[in-house]
């Protein structure tokens, strides 16, 4: 595991101190946890775009879902 330092302005530090108090956890748990959800949107996103991208792709037909 590596240590990271961050930098961050006295605003932004105010209002991640309340969300992690809030939440419950740690600044350094509630950093991870946002490192880690943008890192599963990411692949989320990466895997989506395999799909449209995808040379044979489904299309749905969207009156299908109006009935």
């Amino acid at each position: 595991m590596v240590v990271t330092s961050v930098r961050l302005n006295d605003e932004t530090i105010q209002w991640a101190k309340k969300l992690a108090d809030f939440k419950g956890i740690s600044m350094t748990g509630l950093l991870a946890n946002l490192i880690e959800e943008a890192k599963q949107d990411d692949q989320d996103y990466q895997d989506a775009m395999a799909v449209v991208h995808a040379p044979q792709r489904c299309s749905v037909n969207r009156i299908v879902f109006l009935i």
